[in-house]
């Protein structure tokens, strides 16, 4: 991957707001409390990246219990991030000061099993006549080698899919009640609160 490096956030709500004239849809993300735990390096890892615990939660020590995260996760980073930020550095907005576009990658919503009509966008069938397949597939293919051609729509599992979106416009930061937020024109995968990487270019 290109990007360098980035943040968690937590998707928050969807509305709309006047950009050059023009009201357009934007999502505003909720920037997660999170720090650096250490870094990988090529020569203990055979790659370079950052280890990012985010919400950090403080257990009972008098148990053994230790520290935990609500999520851990990675950020390829250079070495101009691993010289600036050391272990246990909090990551913030601030990070994103002139950045003017992300890169978004987290899973999309759960739909459950559905047919091919809403999984694949395929043509109805016939809905007169006492006809009782009006949802199904039709025809799977010839009659040899009796078995579905690959790459055939079927029904199955649809969504939570890791979906990647390059070059979203960011459109604004703010801070309200000591929690920053970041404004991002159009939409973003995932449920509400759900958490999403965001990339700088």
């Amino acid at each position: 991957m290109a990007n360098k490096w980035g943040i968690v956030v937590a998707k928050q709500d969807m509305t709309k707001m006047w950009i050059d004239d023009k009201f357009v849809a934007v999502t505003l993300v909720k920037v997660l409390p999170q720090e650096i735990i250490r870094y990988k390096t090529v020569e203990k890892d055979g790659y370079v990246s950052a280890v990012i615990g985010v919400e950090k939660k403080e257990l009972n020590k008098e148990k053994g219990q230790k520290v935990d995260y609500s999520l851990m996760t990675e950020f390829p980073v250079d070495d101009a991030f691993m010289s600036a930020h050391q272990a246990w550095d909090i990551l913030d907005a601030a990070l994103f000061d002139w950045v003017t576009s992300v890169t978004v990658v987290w899973t999309t919503k759960g739909k459950g099993y559905q047919g091919m009509v809403k999984r694949c966008h395929v043509k109805w069938g016939w809905a007169t006549h006492g006809h009782k397949f009006t949802r199904s597939g039709g025809s799977k293919g010839n009659r040899k080698p009796r078995r579905t051609m690959k790459g055939h729509p079927h029904a199955g599992h649809m969504g939570l899919e890791q979906v990647t979106i390059k070059k979203i416009p960011l459109v604004s930061k703010l801070e309200k009640d000591g929690d920053k937020f970041l404004i991002v024109k159009g939409s973003l995968p995932g449920a509400r609160n759900g958490k999403l990487k965001f990339f700088a270019e």
